[in-house]
């Protein structure tokens, strides 16, 4: 059982190491992205999805949010691009020339409960990231310069950092 659990480690050790360079290389190709304010040890950024990754008539952005503190922390995923759904006007989205309008749904709701599985538990370092399509809700324009930024909700996620795209 001890030769088990010792080769168990081993491996588990051998395996972060081998891909140690990747994870390094991910955070250093993001380096230079700000992440938001910092609320309960919680930030947000978010990101333009890589050139490669693309898609015409989409405006794909990757949403992340990370612990930065030394405790696990908790919160409410509602209002975010972690949903997986749009039920608010999640973003503060700037034209050059016109006004951008929310055009998805508005969801009222009872308050969010721990026990209906409405928070997270996000641990100290851990990150989540989930990638989504802006025009599926936002009046976006081909040609057009935004600048777009998360809000943050009360529930507990911070707002982002404020990013300039060009939507082609």
């Amino acid at each position: 059982m001890k030769t088990f659990r010792f080769t168990s480690h081993l491996i588990v050790g051998l395996t972060f190491f081998m891909f140690l360079p990747v994870l390094q290389a991910q955070s250093k190709e993001n380096a230079d992205i700000p992440w938001g304010a910092k609320v309960s040890g919680l930030q947000v950024r978010i990101r333009e999805c890589p050139k490669s990754e693309r898609k015409e008539g989409k405006a794909l952005m990757i949403f992340e949010v990370c612990n930065t503190s030394d405790r696990p922390v908790d919160f409410c995923w509602w209002q975010s691009p972690l949903e997986r759904t749009w039920t608010a006007n999640q973003f503060k989205i700037t034209g050059t020339q016109e006004k951008i309008d929310y055009l998805g749904m508005m969801v009222k709701r009872n308050p969010p409960n721990k026990k209906n599985g409405d928070y997270t538990t996000l641990n100290p370092g851990w990150m989540l990231s989930v990638t989504f399509d802006l025009k599926e809700v936002y009046g976006l324009r081909t040609g057009s310069n935004y600048s777009v930024r998360y809000a943050g909700t009360s529930l507990g996620l911070p707002p982002s950092n404020s990013i300039d795209i060009e939507f082609e």
